[in-house]
Order: structure tokens, then sequence, then C-alpha cells
């Protein structure tokens, strides 16, 4: 470069430096703020994604307390961004392309009826309408796909829903196509909505499909077919659909085929009762046929899943209990099965489950095999509940209960303990009952012998209740446990011996003694828990005495019953140091 070019190079650059000088000068006096003091420089902005932030310091200065408005409307740490979030993109894509086919749909239906009031296409043009608008929607879904897949999901959904309306068209409404035909197309809309599902990973498609399928017998009846053939063409459908759950996972398929499966059976059912009064041999055992295929495809499909494929599903545990409980009430429903009846199948279930859940422990899956463990206790217990009653049904229950808990302690089970805590529940309301209103279940029935069966069969139920509460891990539990067995014994005594002549005075002497032999078994044996139990006991004694045995006993029981147990009180005073024997559980609290 010669020195005159250098020379000219340098008059521009400095002419290039006057203007912009200039530049800011004027801007300086543009910003001024009302009290004539100029603003900052605005620094000079290098990077145009800091272009909203420059602009708005700009702003900030030709108007102050612009920056104070923003912040309190915007938030503290807010900016400008020009850019959108992705997730709003796609909240909006959502919402526009189903309320767009809705739509679009509904203008389509409107023109359709328009037509037809006015008579201008005939009844097959009309069909020919509906197959025309699903092929254009499925060839726009098909066509989309790629670049929007939400849309296209919506697309094919509406494609194949106007395919069945379609199919129901020309059946029912126009008698255009014979019966055969139109279940024929119904049944190809149903794969081909299975096969889209599983082209375009799409599960929305598949219970499209599942619920079309499934009423595609109500679709297009006639008031022909048999309770036989629909839940054969029924078991068809459940099938196909848990092979797809099976290979995909998706929970949404199985909720909405069981529901509409199960459904379809008690529809099928009611139909059949209310047409014939009572259904023929031949349509109980087509209907339990049917009952029992469900029971065991909802049973293993979701078990099978998880454990062939290590997922971890609630669906897994949830389909093993619904499915058997919803499988036996069919069946006594189905075949109106006693008691007795109902214990013959529940008796197996048991012993089915027992063995389902051995071999999934022995297999690794223990969550699973803890379910199936309790469904056989459910079982279990249904089986003694159908087979026993009264006496024996108590007792049974009691000592199935606190075996429960023995294995549960053993075993490390928190799902057995639960299930030995429901249990014992039970056991406790009908023991209360018992307790107030007798065995007989009448307050004002005539009481039998003392120490009956009955009796002896309650007070069998306390000390279970008493072997359990040394079995629970839980600290609360066992103050829970050995509360109530006390008070169970309180009225146990109660109940006995109030009826019998002085039987208030017994019952104040009963709880007497056992309150002592409850204050020296915990000073001999170092139990806090005894000792704290038999002064409370003991002190309740003594408010029954003033409370009720003033205004109730005779004065010749009176007398005693105070003299009594004012020395039983002194000699327990005087011997309690030398009774005291301090062992491995003293100082344990509630242990």
């Amino acid at each position: 470069m010669d020195e005159h070019s250098s020379r000219a190079l340098a008059e521009r650059v400095e002419r290039l430096e006057r203007e912009v000088e200039e530049l800011r000068t004027g801007l300086r006096r543009t910003t001024r703020n009302k009290d004539g003091v100029p603003a900052a420089e605005p620094r000079r902005v290098t990077n145009t994604r800091a272009m909203p932030t420059a602009l708005l310091e700009t702003a900030t200065a030709a108007r102050p307390g612009f920056w104070k408005t923003a912040r309190e409307r915007y938030g503290k740490g807010w900016s400008l961004s020009m850019s959108f979030d992705v997730q709003d993109l796609r909240r909006g894509e959502w919402w526009l392309n189903k309320i767009g086919v809705g739509l679009l749909l509904f203008g389509v239906a409107f023109l359709f009826l328009l037509s037809v009031e006015r008579g201008w296409i005939t009844p097959a043009l009309r069909v020919g309408f509906g197959f025309a608008v699903g092929g254009t929607l499925l060839a726009l879904g098909l066509r989309v796909y790629e670049d929007r897949r939400a849309s296209a999901q919506v697309l094919l959904g509406g494609g194949i829903g106007a395919l069945y309306i379609t199919g129901f068209a020309a059946f029912q409404l126009y008698g255009l196509a014979p019966y055969s035909l139109a279940f024929a197309f119904m049944v190809a809309v149903t794969l081909l909505a299975c096969s889209l599902s599983l082209r375009q990973d799409a599960a929305s498609l598949t219970i499209i499909g599942t619920l079309g399928g499934l009423g595609t017998p109500f679709l297009l009846y006639d008031g022909s077919g048999s309770l036989g053939g629909l839940v054969l063409y029924t078991c068809l459908i459940l099938a196909g659909m848990a092979a797809v759950h099976l290979y995909k996972g998706w929970a949404s398929l199985l909720i909405v085929s069981s529901a509409g499966g199960w459904l379809v059976f008690l529809v099928g059912y009611l139909d059949r009762l209310l047409l014939t009064t009572a259904l023929s041999p031949d349509e109980r055992a087509a209907l339990q046929l049917g009952v029992t295929f469900a029971w065991l495809l909802f049973w293993i499909a979701p078990v099978a899943r998880e454990v062939l494929r290590g997922s971890s599903s609630s669906l897994a545990h949830l389909y093993t209990v619904s499915a058997s409980v919803i499988t036996l009430g069919f069946t006594g429903t189905i075949w109106e099965l006693s008691n007795a009846g109902l214990a013959w199948i529940t008796l197996p279930a048991a012993i089915l489950y027992a063995l389902a859940a051995l071999a999934l422990w022995r297999f690794g899956v223990i969550g699973l095999s803890r379910t199936h463990a309790l469904v056989g206790l459910l079982f279990l217990t249904l089986t003694l509940v159908f087979f026993l009653d009264g006496d024996a049904l108590l007792l049974t229950l009691a000592a199935e209960a606190a075996i429960l808990h023995y294995l549960a302690r053993r075993y490390y089970d928190p799902v057995v303990s639960a299930g030995a805590h429901l249990l014992f529940c039970v056991v406790w309301l009908w023991l209360a009952s018992r307790l107030v209103f007798g065995p007989l279940g009448s307050p004002y029935a005539a009481r039998p012998a003392l120490f009956d069966v009955s009796s002896l069969v309650d007070l069998a139920v306390i000390a279970f209740s008493l072997a359990a509460s040394q079995q629970v891990t839980s600290r609360s539990a066992t103050w829970l446990y050995r509360t109530l067995t006390h008070a169970a014994v309180l009225a146990w005594l109660w109940r006995e011996l109030s009826e019998l002549p002085g039987g208030d005075g017994l019952v104040t002497v009963a709880w007497g003694l056992y309150g002592a032999v409850l204050l020296v078994a915990g000073l001999r044996f170092g139990r806090a828990w005894l000792f704290r139990g038999a002064l409370a006991t003991l002190l309740l004694v003594v408010g029954k005495l003033f409370l009720v045995d003033l205004a109730e006993v005779d004065a010749a029981w009176r007398v005693p019953l105070f003299l009594g147990f004012g020395g039983l009180f002194l000699v327990l005073s005087y011997c309690l140091r030398s009774l005291w024997r301090p062992g491995p559980g003293a100082g344990r609290g509630c242990r």
C-alpha cells in the first residue's frame, strides 16, 4: 500500500470516529433525565442475544422506575427471550390438532346431516362419504407422521373412528351390507388399528381398536346371536390385546381391555338373564369358560412381562388381586353357588396361588411372590369363612392370625404381617360384639352356663391375641395388642360373672385378683408393662368400689369388699420390694 492510500485510510478512520462521537453526544442529550443530569453512557452491544438487555438499560436511563416496574411485573431474574419454550410448543400443538380434528369431524357430520335432510345424496353415497372421510384422515396421518407425530396420531385415530361409524351405519341404519360383511369389515378395522399402533408406536390407536373391537357385537346387534359366540369373540380380542401388552407394555391398553372385557361378560350375562330369566347349562358353561380365560389372561400377562422383561410395574400386583376376586364373583353369580360350593373353589385357588408364590420366590421376584402369597391367604381365609361358622370360625381365624404373625416375624415379611393385622381387626370386632351382646348376638338373650363352649372359645381367642403380641415387631403394635387383650379379659370376666347372684361384687373380686396376679407376675419377672397394667387394673377396681358397688352391691357384700381390698393393697405395698426380681426384661418398657 503506497503513502497516498495510507493517508486516505487514516482520514476515513478519523472521520468515522468523529461521527461516532457526535452520535454519542446526541444520545446523551436525548437521554437526560428530568433533573438535567446526563444518564450513564449506554454500553456498546456486541452480542445480538444481549440486545434486549441493552435496550432495557437505555430505556431505564430515559425512564427512571422502568426497571423497578418491570421486575415487579415479571419477577426476579426475568429476561426478554425472543424464543418459545419447547414444552409450550408441544402443548399448543397437542391442543390445536385435537381441537382442529374434532371441529373438522363435527363439520363433516353437520354437512352429512344437512345433505341427508335435503336429499342430496343416497344412502350408498352417504356410506361412500364416510369411507372417503376415514380414508382421507388415515392418509393424512400417515403423510405427516414423520414430521408431526402428535398430529398424525390424532388424524389416524379420527380415521379409525370414522371407519367404525361407517360400518355401523352401513349395516344398522341403511342395511346396505349383510351381517357377515359388516362384521368382517369391523374386525378388519380393528386389525388395522392394532397394526398402525405397532408401526407408529402409539398406544392410543390400539385403545381405539380395543374399544371398537369389543363394541362390534353390540354395534351390529340385530337380536340374534348366541352368548357362546359373544364369549368366543371377546376372548379372541382380549388375547390379541394381551399379546400387544406383553410386547409393548402399554398400561393403558391393559386397563381398557380388562375393563371392557369384564363389562362385555356382564352385559352378556344380564342380557340373557333378562330375556330368558335363567341361563341354560350350555350358556353358563360358555360364560364360565370366558371368565376363566380372562382371569388367566389378566393374571399371567402382566406377571409374565414383569418376570421375563425385568420391568417393575404396579399393574402386575393390582391384576394379581383384582382378576382373582372378579373371577370368584362371576363364578358364584353364574352358577348361583352356596357357601359350601364357593369353598370348593377358593381352596384350590389358595393352593394355586401359594404354589405360584413359591415359584416366583425361587425366581427371585420377591415383590410378586409376596402379592401371590397374600392372595393365597385371602382365598384360604374365604375357605374357612365358607366352610365354618360361629365359634369354630372365630377360633380358626384367631389361630390363623397368630400363626401369620409368627411367620411374618420369622421371615421378616411385611405383607404377611399386614394380612395378620387385618385379620386380627376382624377377630377383635367379632369378639367385642360377643363380649358386649353375648354369643347369641342379643343383649337380652338368656346367658348359658358359666364357662360353656362359647366362653372357652372367647378365652382362647384372647390367648391368641396375647400370643400375637409377643410376635409383632412394632412397639406401638405390641402396646395396642396387649391393651386390647387386657381389656378383653376384663370384659370377659364382667360378662361371665355379672349375671350371677351378687354379680357386681363377684366382678370386683375377680378384677382385683386379676390385677394382683398381674402385679406379682410383673414384679417376679421384671416386666414393666405387666406392673403398669396391674396398677391400672387395681385403680379401676377402686373406682368401681366407690362409683358402682356403693350403690348397687348389698351391704353384706360391701363391707367385706372394702375390708378385703384395703388389706390386699396394704399387703401388696408391704411386699413390693421383696417380690421384685429384676430379670432380663427389666427396664424394657413395653416389652
